[in-house]
């Protein structure tokens, strides 16, 4: 062979080379997960790296809190990049409300019908399917108060005055806190063995608490993330705790108890839906039915970071305790969705005339 074919063979098999793997990126579809960015490295390996690859497909993360991530939807509408979207409850009715999410199908979700029924379709209007199931309690040092918490009230004792946080009105469970706050000042006054309160959407006995609630706090939070470092660092020995965040509360050290209140706690589904401007669909029926599996749910559960809502899970009686399950999903209180929506933007309102001061 001569020396001028032998470099146009090389060249031609150096062309191939190069051609090759942008040829391999090309057939590598790309699918955009808005969620928060919370526990991302255990979501990494329980959920985003074997979904990868099983379906050679690559995740792509917009991160946030609940209001930054909806927010973004809204302002891009259908130029969004986002496929799927992990949102609380409420958000997912609010988006829903403004047109940003498309119907699911049940008949592309094998594992729908594993679902506890509440999970299923959440809203109603198969707006999104509920892949976990979060509450809201109380969570203190038990080391340093000495009488025993027992009720939403006592974030109102003068004796934990100054080491208390609560969620902001803007988060997931911001609401919910004022109203079971105010669900124990209604019981306060009851006579023993009166039916509990009835859940009062407009709070007022809560706001007109909140000044003195205010003079307790230490600071309020927006990320759980941003309470486990308070209760780290022992500035916060008081305070509600979504469920979610048990794990890394309890890697803190410190001597915690949790506490369901007297007055019950509070308990949502976390929702993931698909965008109205994604043309994944497949793909994105694909990622949630992955999401709901018994095998994932049961890594997320043993890993203490979403509590299961696939009923073939069966989970030891330890991990169970330190999460929203078993005799816990027969007694929490759940939100009429709707109702806080409708009040929220007066609220926020309301909340910043006191805490911003």
């Amino acid at each position: 062979m001569s020396n001028h074919r032998i470099i146009m063979l090389l060249l031609a098999l150096l062309v191939l080379g190069l051609l090759g793997p942008v040829a391999v990126a090309q057939d590598t579809a790309t699918l955009t997960v808005s969620i928060w960015g919370f526990n991302l490295d255990v979501l990494e390996e329980n959920v985003f790296a074997p979904f990868e690859e099983l379906h050679n497909v690559e995740i792509v993360l917009d991160t946030g809190n609940n209001s930054d991530r909806l927010a973004r939807l809204q302002a891009q509408g259908e130029s969004t990049d986002v496929d799927v979207v992990h949102f609380a409850t409420q958000f997912t009715h609010i988006a829903s409300q403004a047109d940003l999410l498309q119907s699911y199908n049940p008949d592309m979700l094998e594992n729908l019908d594993e679902l506890y029924d509440w999970a299923q379709d959440p809203l109603g209007n198969q707006a999104g399917v509920g892949y976990t199931v979060n509450s809201l309690s109380l969570i203190y040092r038990s080391d340093l108060i000495e009488a025993e918490i027992t009720s939403w009230a006592d974030l109102l004792r003068d004796d934990v005055a100054g080491f208390v946080s609560i969620p902001e009105m803007s988060t997931t469970f911001g609401p919910a806190t004022l109203i079971m706050i105010d669900r124990a000042l209604a019981m306060q006054d009851m006579e023993e063995g009166e039916e509990p309160a009835e859940i009062n959407y407009d709070a007022d006995l809560a706001w007109e608490a909140l000044p003195q609630l205010a003079d307790n706090l230490v600071t309020t939070y927006i990320r759980s993330s941003e309470l486990t470092t308070l209760v780290q660092e022992e500035e916060v020995r008081i305070a509600p705790y979504a469920s979610f965040a048990i794990g890394n509360l309890i890697n803190t050290g410190h001597d915690l108890s949790t506490v369901v209140p007297d007055e019950g706690i509070v308990g949502q589904t976390n929702m993931i839906s698909i965008t109205a401007a994604t043309d994944k669909v497949d793909l994105a029926h694909a990622y949630i039915d992955w999401f709901i599996s018994h095998d994932v749910q049961l890594a997320e559960a043993l890993d203490l970071i979403d509590s299961p809502v696939n009923a073939t899970v069966e989970l030891p009686e330890d991990t169970c305790a330190l999460l929203t399950c078993g005799e816990m999903l027969d007694t929490m209180i759940v939100l009429n969705q709707a109702e806080v929506t409708d009040r929220l933007e007066d609220w926020l309102e309301r909340w910043n005339e006191v805490m911003v001061r």
